[in-house]
């Protein structure tokens, strides 16, 4: 709000309230172990993500074939 704003609203009896700054980030987890976890990104101990990365109805997978050629 400007300087004459403020004033202006002074003379009329307003308040003008200042909103508190919202927070970019609700809440940084306390770990990467526990962002990885939130998030889903996490290595595979077998190989489950081949399946989704190899199958053919996906349409990035037409296209790794197509590309990687």
């Amino acid at each position: 709000m400007s300087p004459q704003k403020k004033v202006a609203a002074a003379k009329r009896g307003k308040k003008t309230t200042k909103k508190a700054p919202k927070p970019l980030v609700a809440k940084q987890p306390q770990s990467k172990q526990q962002a990885a976890a939130a998030a889903g990104m996490f290595l595979y101990t077998d190989d489950a993500w081949s399946s989704r990365y190899f199958d053919s109805g996906d349409l990035r997978c037409e296209e790794r074939e197509l590309f990687g050629q």
